[in-house]
């Protein structure tokens, strides 16, 4: 249940120790503790570790009868040196009347267990019995749980301050010590705050920014979704301090900052842990794992703060109206790869790109944004993605023009398409969408990406900026007669992209761009058809360019028409499919015999 925090008590059962219980390792994949330097024990069940030696003096500096441990305890000796009296198959839940010499820990029930069926990634995803969420797993630790009663435990869910974006953060106040190795939810290997504190309580995960801390006076953990300087344990209240040097993770700039915070976890995903004990019950950590892992546990291409020191060979490559890009080598520590660097001139078209990112990062076919980081001497912020070896398309195609057969103009167009998929999928527009903004990040015919996200805004932003912006061939007829931007201008941006790849021109390259042309434009003037374009593509290509947004195709649409265009050509199957096939056959023959002729390419439409 979720109640008021100041009077919640996650172990209404138990006392909180008067002394700390420093014999339980915090992360399970320690074998020698780190105060006394003795190999832990392990417990009959679960292969919980612990240090004997500890938790001998623990007893000694706890004599009250009170409880304050969730534990079983076995004899496994009649032979006793401290006991008189015969203690053979002797159990209790008295941690005081652990013997070191007749007695063994059988299990904490506060304790995660160190199973295979939660080790890793806390639950039976590595277990042996081939099912994502084993049964068997699932059902040995419930029972394991509610001995003595379910009622025992509680969870609290709710917010906290990030000390770095100054916003809510959600947090799991949890009933039992969370003593696993790896973040629950990128998996990676959790790191102690304080490498050489002798009580070990604080974990996190460097990559998520997922902190992890225990109180050793209750047993109790905190997951906290986010950045904070301060946990307390919902149980003795006490108030634990943390202290994390983000100096080289975050920019110190709370705008950036939020932004870099929420490639991590979106509103939703906050919202959806804060409120979890809203609308679940179960206090099985196996459930509670369960939740965090479907609701967190996703792709994450989060962008990072990257400092300055980092970059190195940096070279200007291009320059436009808004931006300047270099080429550079990213020196990360792992690897060292090329990037590309682009500073933005305005500080507005810096953060509206950035923002873009955050949304589209995880979209597949657009250029990926690693991190940002800022020049030491200008202070001008920029951003590091993907360098695009191969170029961008339109001097890829002035290049290779007589090699790119139909087949390699099919894969091409699918590739763009995806990426624009991608883009109108996450209810985003690009608004400034030409030949000089898709990029090979290779130099082949596969792997192109969607670049330039600085003007591209969500599909349902009414207080975006409609001001005429781009490379006047590719912007739809509606916006020079004061239309707004919308998924139907890209797509008629896109038709003039396919009508490029039959030409290796840009669209009207022999016009003067002035108002006259505008104008044309309006009136319906279009780009002329090749004889070599097939009759299925120059018609998806015409309806991209309608004049009436309406009746223009979806991006959905032209993706699938595109892929079975390229899988007709590339497996010829079925009877009733051989008129594409031979469209796109002709349309070869067709183009070999132009470019023979010299009246096909770039130099002959320019």
């Amino acid at each position: 249940m979720n109640s008021d925090n100041n009077t919640f008590n996650p172990t209404p059962r138990l006392k909180s120790s008067p002394v700390p219980v420093l014999f339980i390792p915090f992360k399970n994949d320690e074998n020698i503790y780190n105060y006394c330097g003795n190999k832990y024990s392990v417990t009959l069940e679960f292969k919980q570790k612990y240090c004997k030696n500890c938790l001998f003096w623990y007893n000694k500096y706890t004599t009250s009868n009170d409880t304050y441990l969730d534990t079983y305890i076995t004899t496994n000796n009649v032979q006793c040196i401290k006991h008189e009296v015969n203690r053979n198959n002797f159990n209790t839940m008295n941690i005081q009347e652990w013997c070191e010499y007749c007695s063994e820990v059988s299990y904490f029930r506060q304790v995660i267990p160190n199973t295979l069926s939660f080790n890793n990634s806390y639950l039976s995803l590595f277990c042996t019995h081939d099912k994502v969420y084993c049964e068997l797993c699932d059902k040995r630790w419930s029972s394991y749980l509610s001995k003595n009663g379910q009622d025992c435990y509680q969870i609290f869910s709710g917010w906290v301050k990030s000390t770095l974006t100054k916003k809510s953060i959600s947090i799991l106040n949890l009933p039992w010590w969370d003593n696993c190795n790896k973040c629950l939810v990128c998996e990676l290997e959790l790191k102690y705050i304080h490498q050489h504190s002798e009580s070990y309580y604080q974990k996190w995960c460097s990559n998520c920014c997922v902190i992890y801390t225990g109180c050793r006076y209750c047993l109790t953990t905190n997951i906290i979704f986010g950045i904070t300087d301060q946990s307390q344990c919902m149980k003795c209240k006490r108030i634990l301090f943390i202290i994390i040097d983000i100096t080289n993770m975050f920019s110190g700039n709370y705008i950036i900052d939020e932004f870099l915070a929420s490639t991590i976890f979106d509103n939703n995903e906050q919202r959806s842990i804060a409120g979890y004990m809203n609308n679940n019950t179960n206090i099985n950590p196996f459930e509670v794992y369960k939740f965090i892992i479907k609701h967190l546990r996703t792709i994450r291409l989060k962008i990072k703060w990257i400092p300055y020191s980092q970059i190195k060979n940096l070279r200007k490559i291009a320059e436009g109206g808004f931006s300047i890009v270099h080429k550079a080598t990213l020196v990360d520590g792992s690897s060292d790869r090329d990037v590309a660097i682009k500073k933005l001139r305005d500080s507005q078209y810096f953060l509206d790109e950035l923002k873009s990112f955050c949304q589209l990062n995880k979209a597949y076919g657009v250029i990926m944004c690693y991190g940002i980081t800022q020049d030491p001497v200008t202070k001008e912020y920029m951003l590091i993605m993907d360098y695009a070896e191969g170029g961008d398309l339109h001097s890829y195609l002035k290049k290779n023009f007589i090699n790119i057969t139909w087949n390699d103009k099919l894969n091409i167009i699918e590739g763009i398409s995806f990426g624009l998929l991608s883009i109108h999928s996450n209810n985003y527009i690009h608004r400034d969408f030409h030949s000089g903004n898709i990029l090979s990040l290779y130099g082949q015919i596969d792997y192109w990406r969607i670049g330039d996200l600085g003007l591209s805004q969500p599909a349902n932003n009414t207080l975006s900026n409609n001001e005429i912006y781009g490379v006047l061939p590719y912007i739809a007829p509606e916006i020079f007669k004061g239309g707004t931007f919308s998924k139907e201008t890209d797509i008629y941006s896109f038709g003039m992209i396919m009508w490029e790849l039959t030409t290796g021109c840009k669209p009207f390259a022999n016009i003067e761009h002035n108002y006259e042309l505008v104008y044309k434009i309006i009136d319906g003037k279009r780009p002329e058809i090749t004889n070599d374009t097939p009759e299925c593509f120059a018609n998806l290509m015409k309806e991209c360019w309608d004049s009436n947004p309406s009746k223009r195709p979806t991006i959905d649409e032209i993706y699938d028409f595109v892929s079975n265009w390229k899988i007709m050509c590339s497996l010829f199957y079925g009877i009733t499919l051989i008129e594409i096939i031979e469209e796109f056959k002709q349309a070869e023959e067709r183009r070999l015999e132009l470019i023979q002729l010299k009246k096909l390419g770039p130099e002959f439409n320019e």
